[in-house]
């Protein structure tokens, strides 16, 4: 808008309204320039009304009023075009440009705010560009760092994933391998009890063989009782028979009673004996059972004994496969815990990750903007650059930054497409 008063001026037009234009800063010392200017186009062109009048009474006065007003038109035609040039170049985005023609009289305030509000704009320019540059550069870095976050937290969660994963198996299989140690446990309770009342029933057996014994042996003092009366009683039918033959013919029934006493006497004495014989087997085979069921008894209690060992080293077993179990749900608790905070951790860094591209993208863009403007200070401004792209992790999509080509000099407007002209539409 500047620049096209600045122009209607120089073609005459001192009908334009400045005051639209007012502004409190370097721009606004310009159109105060400009003010001036119209205004003294405005007072010429009363002079020229004048001249016009006062031509008729003289025409020497109207030769020096003409050539008066020849010198304003070309101190000011002088003047329109310095400016005209000097907005194109800043409407070009050439921060370095200076008007350094000498403007007369009050025009020379109109130069000296533009280059002054012109070093300003450039010193701006350069402090933003130099600001853009360590955006740019803390964001390469922050995504670069925020990429091996991310890389580094799924790893984590795909590790604390496996080993809650294990973790279950795990505790899984203690819960069970208590489970048996329960069992076990129960089973060898069971096996201890069932071994002490086989134990009893053998100490009863062993104490009812020993009663056989005893029987068995009294049986045999009685047996050898009945085979001393049978012995006696062979010796008496002997002794009647004897007496019987010396009796004569009234002994002959005397001493057939003799002889059938005698007889039974006799197998009353083989079947003592015989009695005896299985009275002394049945007490060896008694003694024999006696010291198996007694060796039995021994064997028992050692088993009850060895049981009884079984059963506290299961129960201690039992005890700590059910403590390792309730640790291992402790820790797979933990671990589960863990696992979703992880995950929480993964999400919240992809969202970071997300942003620090967008930032990174944002300050490229930013910096592109500001490499469109040349000024004085290129090297400095020339760290606005693009940062090198950082590369992505292996398992995510390849992210590469576009940047901006470094310009400098003229080189930057050569190579930076033409801005639009509703850019530069304020000056």
């Amino acid at each position: 808008k500047i620049a096209g008063a600045t122009e209607a001026l120089s073609r005459g037009d001192n009908a334009i309204n400045l005051d639209a234009l007012a502004r409190k800063d370097e721009l606004g010392a310009i159109v105060s320039s400009l003010t001036v200017f119209r205004d003294n186009q405005l007072h010429l062109e009363k002079l020229r009304q004048e001249h016009e009048v006062a031509e008729a009474s003289s025409e020497s006065a109207r030769r020096q009023n003409a050539e008066a007003a020849a010198a304003i038109a070309e101190e000011q035609a002088n003047v329109v075009t310095n400016l005209a040039r000097a907005l194109d170049a800043l409407a070009s985005g050439d921060l370095t440009y200076r008007v350094d023609t000498e403007f007369p009289g009050d025009y020379r305030k109109l130069r000296d705010d533009f280059n002054a509000a012109v070093a300003k704009l450039e010193e701006a320019m350069t402090a933003i560009a130099g600001a853009t540059a360590s955006i740019q550069s803390g964001a390469g870095e922050i995504s670069h760092s925020a990429d091996d976050l991310s890389r580094r937290t799924e790893h984590q969660a795909a590790t604390l994933e496996e080993t809650a994963a294990a973790l279950d198996e795990i505790t899984a299989t203690v819960n069970k391998t208590s489970e048996g140690a329960t069992h076990g446990r129960e089973a060898t309770a069971s096996a201890k009890t069932d071994a002490e009342q086989s134990g009893e029933i053998v100490r009863k057996a062993v104490l009812a063989m020993n009663s056989i014994q005893e029987g068995s042996n009294k049986i045999s003092q009685i047996i050898g009782v009945v085979d001393e009366i049978a012995f006696q009683t062979n010796l008496l039918a002997l002794n009647a028979g004897v007496e019987a033959a010396r009796a004569g013919e009234s002994g002959k029934g005397f001493a057939v009673v003799a002889s059938e006493v005698r007889a039974l006497a006799q197998r009353s004495a083989e079947a003592a004996k015989e009695i005896k014989a299985l009275i002394s087997a049945s007490t060896q085979q008694v003694a024999e059972g006696v010291g198996l069921v007694d060796e039995t008894g021994k064997a028992l209690e050692r088993i009850v004994r060895q049981v009884g060992e079984i059963s506290n080293v299961v129960g201690e077993i039992a005890a700590s496969a059910k403590e390792e179990a309730l640790g291992l749900g402790q820790v797979n608790t933990a671990v589960n815990q863990m696992d979703q905070v992880t995950q929480q951790n993964a999400a919240m860094v992809e969202e970071s990750t997300a942003a620090s591209r967008v930032l990174a993208d944002e300050a490229e863009e930013l910096a592109r903007l500001v490499g469109r403007f040349r000024v004085s200070g290129a090297p400095q401004a020339a760290r606005a650059q693009a940062a090198p792209a950082r590369h992505a992790p292996a398992h995510r999509p390849q992210v590469t930054q576009h940047h901006a080509p470094v310009s400098r000099g003229n080189t930057a407007l050569a190579h930076q497409p033409q801005a639009d002209d509703d850019t530069w539409e304020e000056f």
